[in-house]
């Protein structure tokens, strides 16, 4: 009996682990329409494809929207996103439109612009067609150079968040303005991020809300103008109090333009960023145990990109190159749910448009997809 025993326990267990790894997902790379940069993308319950880009100059543009179907082979024709033309910055990687999906179909994006600077909301409806933007900031919010990200939770609630102020980044505070109206009327912004931590002036944020109605916020500190560690807003009572994490610190007496990006998926909300050159994600969960791909860069990795997949494979998508203005060579690789990389690396056959990022959707059945 022992011995059928200790058998059988390792026939299970050798079961379990080909279960775990599974055939390796498909990754499917697309291009974003020509002359886009900066894009978005997320997907429907059909499978479709919805994609935010911008296009124009460094620092006045459009926000353009267009969707893939599952079986389509090409985008469908654009739509503006903002209904007051060239009224959207577009300067890097930290800018453009942010986007998200509500429980009911519906496209929430945000953005902002210059000269004054606002932050700006829209909202699509069962048309498909984006109505009138709106202005969700009070004042000219002088000296911001990032977008503001957006999320909408399963009850509707829609949350968005930006970081402003005209002073110096240690004295910057993430807001949130957050709308129980399904995006029809905002409650005025409030600060939501301790005031001893600050606000990287230059580096993007993201916010999303996983099944349970777990809301988080990525963000790049700025305590003492020095502590740039990456840091983690978390609120499980829709907005009204957070906690502050930090997920890894960088001391860096200067603006990095670093990005980061949230994933809520089946086993967890993923967080992902860079530090010092190198691009890393974990689990909201698990914050002290970060994963970053395997081998030596040529350049700096960075605007790193995450999502996973129902059995739990995880996908880790950036770009490598020098400097903030290249948006380097399109790199990804799949890991386990364990944080174990599968396969080997790939590689984008073309570069990622200058100040431009990746970005990645998920398909029902599983595989990846994504965009540049």
């Amino acid at each position: 009996m022992p011995v059928f025993l200790n058998r059988a326990v390792v026939l299970a267990a050798l079961a379990l682990l080909v279960g775990c790894a599974g055939p390796m997902p498909e990754v499917d790379v697309l291009r974003a329409p020509d002359g886009a940069s900066i894009p978005q993308v997320v997907i429907d319950d059909a499978g479709t494809l919805h994609l935010v880009y911008y296009t124009g100059s460094m620092t006045s543009g459009d926000l353009w929207h267009v969707t893939r179907a599952a079986d389509a082979t090409d985008w469908s024709p654009p739509q503006r996103v903002n209904s007051d033309p060239h009224s959207v910055s577009g300067l890097g990687p930290i800018d453009g439109g942010q986007l998200a999906i509500g429980p009911d179909g519906l496209l929430h994006v945000t953005w902002f612009h210059k000269d004054p600077t606002r932050f700006h909301y829209a909202r699509s409806d069962h048309t498909g067609a984006f109505g009138p933007q709106h202005t969700l900031s009070m004042k000219d919010e002088g000296g911001v150079e990032t977008a503001p990200t957006v999320t909408v939770d399963g009850d509707g609630n829609v949350y968005v968040f930006w970081h402003a102020d005209p002073v110096e980044d240690a004295q910057r505070r993430v807001y949130m303005a957050v709308s129980r109206e399904n995006g029809a009327l905002f409650d005025l912004p409030r600060a939501v991020s301790p005031a001893a931590e600050g606000a990287c002036g230059c580096c993007g944020l993201r916010t999303v809300t996983d099944d349970a109605g777990v809301l988080y916020v990525s963000y790049r500190g700025a305590g003492e103008n020095i502590h740039r560690g990456m840091r983690l807003l978390t609120s499980t009572d829709q907005g009204r109090t957070f906690t502050d994490y930090l997920v890894q610190p960088w001391e860096l007496n200067a603006c990095p333009i670093a990005t980061t990006t949230l994933s809520a998926g089946p086993d967890g909300t993923l967080v992902a960023w860079e530090t010092d050159g190198q691009v890393y994600f974990a689990d909201v969960d698990r914050l002290d145990d970060p994963v970053s791909p395997p081998g030596e860069a040529e350049f700096r990795r960075k605007n790193a990109t995450v999502a996973s997949n129902e059995r739990g494979d995880i996908l880790l998508a950036w770009g490598d190159g020098p400097g903030w203005q290249s948006g380097g060579t399109l790199h990804w690789q799949v890991f386990d749910r364990a944080g174990r990389s599968r396969g080997e690396e790939g590689l984008g056959s073309s570069p990622i448009p200058a100040r431009s990022v990746p970005t990645i959707a998920v398909r029902p059945a599983g595989s990846f997809v994504v965009v540049f």
